[in-house]
């Protein structure tokens, strides 16, 4: 891999990556060391060795850790999250409960749909041995499946009988923002059938002690639900934060919005926040080497994840930051990690920005395994099939050539990892795009597209092939179209070659010398439709990389076997005053063949080109 002609190895390039972004970066709004005071307080301070503790709106001390229950222990090792067939492990559940409370943490946050429907009642056991003064509970309605005013008063019920308390401290509206018109399955689950109103009633009544709701995917949701705040007046509220989500969420997810934006809004109305992915669902405990050594570098004795977790309660605004956690060991860290908070210096914030822009440039699938895509009628195990190919990325099996010393290990690695991880009539070969997984993702990933995409892939590897490789590459040339304003930049082995003109001009150019460069060439353009789709085939392009791309592009450029990575997918490309479709467009919206788009785009640049 080569940038500006240089050769450039995956090390070098993720360090190239990280102290551009260091020279440029300015620190995260609402981070600084100089923050203004908090509405909330913390009752220790450094070095006293407890836990640190946060007050909610009542004055009820919090603690800064919260007890995740998504993912509770099985008898045989593993997480009842993932695997419905094994018994949860109820001896070890209550040893880590105990050890929990035994070093101040005070709140557990849990569902009844957690751990497949078993986490309340897990719970309820592990907690009914203890003072109820000594701890508080959160839970929530997840009345996704049916939210019939009587299936959703008797799942509330029925966790006040689980967790064998009579009232709950914390009462969540599960996941509003969902579905594919957001609005209507909000008011479907919580306003139709009379469930808020009756909730509200319930906090008035004392059986609900604070009301409020945890928010993924639709933006418009989150906005509506704080609007109504002085009428409702919320007593917290749960977002996605994490140091990488903070500025790139959307990056990795255009469905997803910047944790700055979701806590800026809940600070400024003086809304205590919760946390939920503080680890990004643990892709943030298990960094890449280089991101590794950073931190490593700064404290050689802090864990990865503690780095997180420091980020994520270093803002004042934040109540609690729960974590979901299976194994002793990881408890007993994130309790160290806060007891007390040592919060974020400003060089502290500013590395992990680094590592976050390294992270976010980085092509992961943005799966945090949360299940509820699962299971697939089909038998696709979905979430294994993203943290496969996730960790193949993460760990620097990146298969840049054939010619690389370490091909063969990094190809023989993925493939024979992947059949480990996976069997076989679960891989992601056998998806058919039923989309019945779709709805339910709160990441709102494009699960079938990322099944062929990684498919692809796997095929193209078994043939001796190179897409990670075409991965890595594909990331370093939209950041530096970005970077520089370019139109499109192009590369082919060690050349590599830059545009500014807009529109088809400079490709179709290439195109009419039939220059090299395109011929098996990577490819980054800001906007791709079917015009440039069909010219990039043309020409012989190996790998697309842009931020939009038509639905008739991206169809396109499938079926001529180019790889394709992109942000957006739109159903028509417009034109620059975004009042109709774009010119070239609209002359091959109706072409059958490349060479009756190629013709087309012929004649729009001879008549344009002044």
């Amino acid at each position: 891999m080569t940038i500006n002609n240089k050769p450039i190895g995956r090390r070098n390039f993720l360090k190239t990556l990280g102290g551009s972004v260091v020279a440029a970066s300015t620190l995260l709004t609402g981070c600084s060391s100089n923050e203004s005071k908090s509405i909330l307080s913390s009752t220790h301070q450094k070095g006293t060795g407890k836990m640190t503790y946060r007050k909610d709106v009542h004055g009820t001390d919090v603690s800064l850790l919260c007890f995740g229950c998504m993912r509770f222990p099985t008898i045989k090792g593993d997480s009842g999250r993932e695997n419905a067939n094994n018994d949860l492990d109820q001896e070890e559940i209550n040893r880590m409960v105990d050890h929990a409370i035994e070093n101040g943490v005070n709140l557990f946050d849990t569902s009844p749909a957690y751990c497949q429907g078993r986490s309340e009642k897990a719970l309820g056991i592990a907690l009914s041995r203890h003072d109820r003064s000594k701890f508080l509970v959160s839970t929530k309605m997840s009345n996704f499946g049916n939210f019939t005013r009587e299936a959703s008063i008797e799942m509330y019920n029925n966790s006040f009988k689980e967790l064998q308390v009579d009232y709950i401290d914390y009462y969540l509206l599960h996941s509003v923002g969902g579905g594919e018109d957001a609005m209507a399955y909000f008011e479907d689950r919580y306003i139709k059938n009379g469930m808020l109103d009756f909730l509200l009633n319930e906090r008035k009544a004392g059986r609900i002690r604070n009301l409020g709701f945890s928010y993924h995917g639709d933006i418009r949701i989150f906005d509506y639900l704080l609007s109504r705040h002085d009428e409702i007046k919320w007593d917290f509220v749960l977002i996605q934060l994490n140091y990488v989500d903070w500025k790139h969420a959307k990056k990795i997810n255009p469905s997803n919005t910047n944790a700055e934006y979701l806590y800026s809004e809940i600070e400024k109305r003086g809304i205590p926040g919760f946390v939920m992915e503080p680890l990004l669902g643990g892709r943030l405990a298990d960094l890449n080497d280089h991101a590794t050594e950073l931190l490593q570098q700064r404290d050689h004795n802090a864990s990865i994840a503690s780095w997180a977790f420091r980020f994520a309660g270093s803002k004042p605004g934040i109540l609690s930051v729960m974590s979901g956690m299976t194994y002793m060991e990881h408890l007993q860290d994130n309790i160290k990690t806060y007891s007390p908070l040592q919060p974020l210096s400003d060089d502290e914030y500013k590395l992990l920005e680094e590592i976050a822009t390294i992270y976010a440039n980085y092509p992961m699938v943005p799966c945090n395994t949360c299940q509820y895509c699962m299971p697939c009628p089909y038998g696709i195990d979905i979430p294994k099939i993203f943290t496969h190919f996730n960790k193949c990325l993460n760990e620097g099996n990146v298969v840049e050539d054939r010619q690389d010393k370490g091909y063969k290990d990094a190809r023989r690695a993925f493939l024979v990892g992947y059949d480990r991880s996976v069997p076989k009539l679960r891989q992601a070969d056998h998806c058919i795009g039923c989309n019945h997984c779709v709805p339910h993702c709160p990441q709102k990933i494009d699960i079938p597209g990322e099944m062929h995409r990684i498919n692809s892939f796997v095929e193209n590897l078994k043939r001796d092939g190179t897409e990670l490789g075409c991965a890595v590459q594909l990331a370093a040339l939209i950041r530096q179209l970005d970077e520089n304003n370019y139109s499109c930049i192009i590369k082919n082995n060690d050349v590599t070659q830059s545009f500014t003109q807009r529109g088809v001009f400079d490709l179709h150019d290439l195109v009419a010398k039939k220059d090299e460069i395109l011929k098996g060439g990577y490819i980054a353009d800001k906007i791709v439709g079917k015009g440039a789709a069909s010219m990039m085939i043309i020409g012989g392009i190996k790998a697309v990389r842009t931020h939009v791309i038509s639905q008739n592009a991206l169809n396109l450029l499938k079926e001529h076997n180019v790889i394709v990575h992109y942000d957006t997918v739109v159903e028509t490309i417009n034109n620059r005053t975004n009042i109709g479709m774009c010119p070239v467009e609209t002359r091959v919206k109706d072409c059958t063949t490349l060479e009756q788009c190629w013709e087309q785009i012929q004649q729009f640049v001879a008549e344009n080109r002044h």
